[in-house]
């Protein structure tokens, strides 16, 4: 486990990074960083999505699920358009396109409103400058019918993007959902097919055990200054290495202390990463929760992965030391283990400390 977070850590840190041309972000982008928004100016639900492989190549890509029943039906529909465009200059001039999947001349107007769109959006991160944190902006925006507020985030890769929405607060453009492939044949960005509105997890089901016993765990760092992390859990967890237990097939918990490093915006590149999925699993971005106090961050995310057909609540608690290490919690649970049983599962966040031994 611990070699296994100290790879991923590698992984994103030593990640080719760039921004869009003109925008010097908070958070570059890593190369195979993707998002996709659900798009309310179709009549039909629609999503946007766009990949970042390197500074001078990228990917947009429209889907809108099958909808309607007998007369009214509408089969699916995707268009993905692999593009490039010139990294010197300090705008967006595209230099090729290729059209990936097939198309007909129906589909004309969409390819028309995805080149605009790329252009449009390049351009009101350009106008919104630099930032830290998020920002939101008051602009006219033709497509999406007049005066609109935009919010940006630094957490969302590639234009900073987290919604669009109209004076009177209606949703127009909103973040759906961030990832990030990982190799040539991850096909992750092009299976992304929407999350479901609706979801039901019939096959982990967990009872409380009102007699299990509780015991406080330990795990003690292998680092330079030496921590220990302590949480309560009971005799329905089964420890299988020093520093992970599980909970049957239900739920999964972690603890380990991550090295201090030298990055300045270390914390909130590791915190993006954490909000990105991987491998076909797909975060909600509208259900992430974000809660920062003092020298503790928690993230609260779901995540919903179609090729399983699972859905599951991961929980990671993030604690910077004065040692400038960090310690950290994770705990990911089944939806259907999870609901009804949401305040046992608090209990055991709650019951998490870390000290110096």
């Amino acid at each position: 486990m611990k070699k296994t977070i100290f790879a991923i850590l590698a992984a994103f840190c030593a990640a080719l990074a760039f921004s869009i041309p003109g925008v010097k972000a908070e958070l570059p982008d890593s190369s195979g960083e993707f998002v996709y928004y659900r798009d309310y100016s179709f009549q039909r639900e629609s999503y946007v999505g766009f990949l970042y492989y390197d500074d001078s190549t990228y990917a947009v890509r429209y889907f809108a699920p099958e909808s309607g029943s007998d007369s009214a039906f509408e089969p699916k529909k995707e268009i993905q358009i692999l593009f490039t465009v010139d990294p010197a200059k300090s705008y967006l001039e595209m230099t090729g396109e290729r059209i990936t999947t097939p198309v007909t001349p129906d589909d004309t107007d969409t390819i028309n409103y995805l080149h605009d769109l790329l252009y449009e959006l390049t351009s009101r991160r350009q106008k919104a400058g630099d930032f830290t944190g998020s920002t939101k902006v008051g602009q006219e925006f033709a497509q999406f019918g007049g005066n609109v507020s935009i919010e940006f985030d630094s957490l969302v890769p590639i234009f900073n993007l987290r919604r669009i929405e109209s004076v009177e607060k209606k949703p127009l453009f909103t973040l759906a959902t961030v990832g990030r492939i990982l190799s040539s044949t991850d096909t992750s960005f092009s299976d992304f097919s929407g999350l479901p509105l609706k979801y039901k997890d019939t096959k982990h089901v967990f009872a409380q055990d009102k007699k299990a016993k509780k015991a406080a765990f330990t795990y003690e760092s292998k680092t330079e200054e030496q921590f220990r992390q302590k949480v309560t859990l009971d005799s329905g967890w089964e420890q299988s290495m020093e520093n992970l237990w599980s909970l049957g097939k239900n739920a999964v918990l972690t603890v380990n202390i991550i090295p201090k490093s030298e990055d300045a915006d270390f914390s909130k590149k590791f915190t993006r990463h954490l909000l990105t999925g991987t491998d076909h699993a797909y975060p909600d971005s509208n259900l992430v929760k974000i809660e920062e106090k003092k020298s503790v961050t928690q993230i609260e995310n779901t995540f919903y992965n179609p090729q399983t057909d699972n859905m599951t609540k991961d929980f990671k608690i993030l604690t910077k030391l004065k040692s400038g290490d960090t310690a950290f919690l994770s705990l990911t649970v089944f939806t259907g283990a999870y609901s009804g049983n949401e305040k046992y599962f608090e209990k055991i966040l709650k019951s998490y400390s870390v000290s110096l031994k």
